[in-house]
């Protein structure tokens, strides 16, 4: 059950009546019912392990709870059976089926074979994060099973997240929850922004973008291909971040918050700053979990800010770990290495300058910092999206392979349209500005977007939907 579909505004649907006509302390099993059946219409049998999978880290967060003499070997325990398991599938499903690309929903097979149950990594690190925060007493294990479940299993953020902290996420189950006009209109906002983003920006770019270039490398020149790499960027983003707003939405008719993923990224002004606009929910957990702790080893022992190891060890591993968390591949890996060599490098240059550098920079200097930052996401994309082979004849290709051929202009409307919905976010820093614009311009947003949703999704098939395995 994909969320663009009239399947999952059923569920959506029919799950809301029956919450708001119930009692509070019945409301929850409906959610967690609703959540499983979403899951169910995903693949049968990764139900079960999903439900075990729940048992044993809600017990294991009790046994840390009580426990004292054997305390970090239980942490020990928990965290490696989360991230085994994880580790597990997905390297058998890279060796099971090397040549299929885990990350593309099109490919039904994996979990038709139990391969990889959709929605793992996510419940993974939420099972991580949880046990560790109850290990340091950030926070103290859940008592209620159905709520603990349901914070695994919430099915608008099942899929595609966000990802969301235990500690943040279970009380917000615990209290009561009102849904009243204002919420309602943001929450109504946050829906119609992500279909606009993910069905008629993305689905535009679907029909539009040359991406029979990525599959077919030798029979095209750099501008092709370059150019379907750039619109290949912006349709992942717009996708993936429309389905983010539509969970956020979804599940904020619940009454149930979710954390912001996507803050205008294009408009970072560093690789640091990109990496806190981009997947948010993730990123803060790759800082808060491996980054910092990493960090705060170093600065034990050298606290002074010229601390070379804590500037270069921190962003190499944490960016690498994301990579094999985006999936067990050679490719992936390299992109994390790229990326966190970027990082590394920035922190480095920074040693030389002043805090408010780039304040105290000319527009055009501004201009070309941010160009070339762009220009450094878009080429670690192209590992991101085609195995090292492939990668190696791309960027061969891009820089030796001019052939004349015109390009089609007409995705460069999408991606002014993308930049220009991002550029008002950005400027107002609000992402719900389009709640203070007149009525008038409220109503044709509210018209048009779903009757262009309909006409997008007439016009193209289904196009493969990215999530995390």
């Amino acid at each position: 059950m994909l969320i663009l579909s009239i399947e999952f505004l059923r569920l959506v649907a029919i799950t809301l009546v029956i919450y708001y006509l119930l009692p509070a302390r019945l409301q929850n099993i409906v959610l967690l019912a609703a959540s499983y059946y979403f899951y169910y219409t995903w693949v049968r049998f990764p139900v079960y392990f999903l439900i075990g999978y729940t048992v044993f880290n809600f017990l294991m967060g009790l046994a840390l709870q009580r426990s004292t003499r054997v305390k970090r070997a239980l942490l020990w325990l928990g965290v490696l059976t989360n991230i085994g398991v994880l580790l597990w599938f997905l390297f058998a499903t890279l060796l099971i089926f090397p040549h299929i690309d885990s990350s593309i929903l099109e490919q039904r097979v994996l979990t038709k074979f139990v391969l990889l149950p959709v929605g793992l990594s996510y419940y993974a690190l939420n099972c991580t994060s949880y046990l560790i925060d109850i290990y340091l007493r950030v926070s103290k294990p859940s008592t209620n099973f159905v709520d603990f479940a349901l914070y695994l299993a919430w099915f608008p953020k099942l899929i595609t997240g966000p990802l969301e902290l235990g500690r943040k996420f279970l009380p917000a189950l615990a209290q009561k929850r009102t849904l009243d006009n204002a919420a309602l209109a943001r929450n109504l906002t946050l829906i119609l922004v992500g279909l606009f983003r993910a069905s008629i920006l993305a689905g535009a770019l679907a029909l539009l973008i040359p991406s029979q270039a990525l599959y077919d490398l030798h029979a095209h020149g750099n501008p092709v291909l370059l150019w379907a790499v750039l619109t290949y960027a912006f349709y992942l983003y717009n996708q993936f971040a429309g389905y983010s707003d539509i969970a956020r939405g979804v599940s904020g008719l619940f009454g149930i918050p979710l954390t912001r993923n996507f803050a205008q990224p294009f408009f970072a002004k560093d690789f640091s700053d990109f990496w806190k606009r981009w997947h948010i929910s993730l990123s803060q957990w790759f800082q808060a979990y491996i980054y910092m702790p990493i960090s705060r080893a170093f600065l034990r022992r050298n606290p002074s800010r010229n601390n070379i190891p804590n500037l270069i060890v921190p962003p190499l591993v944490t960016m690498l770990v994301s990579g094999l968390w985006h999936g067990a591949k050679p490719q992936l890996l390299i992109w994390g290495v790229l990326m966190g060599t970027f990082i590394m490098l920035e922190n480095l240059r920074n040693l030389s300058r002043p805090a408010n550098f780039a304040a105290s920079l000319p527009a055009w200097r501004r201009f070309a910092e941010r160009a070339f930052l762009i220009g450094c996401l878009f080429a670690a994309t192209v590992p991101f999206v085609m195995d090292l082979a492939n990668a190696r004849f791309f960027l061969r290709q891009a820089l030796l392979g001019w052939n004349g051929v015109p390009l089609d202009p007409r995705p460069i409307a999408v991606l002014i349209l993308s930049l220009v919905v991002d550029w008002v976010q950005y400027r107002a820093d609000d992402e719900l500005v389009f709640l203070k614009w007149p009525a008038w311009a409220q109503t044709i947003l509210v018209t048009l977007i779903p009757l262009a949703v309909i006409v997008i999704s007439q016009l193209q098939s289904a196009p493969a939907v990215f999530v995390y395995p």
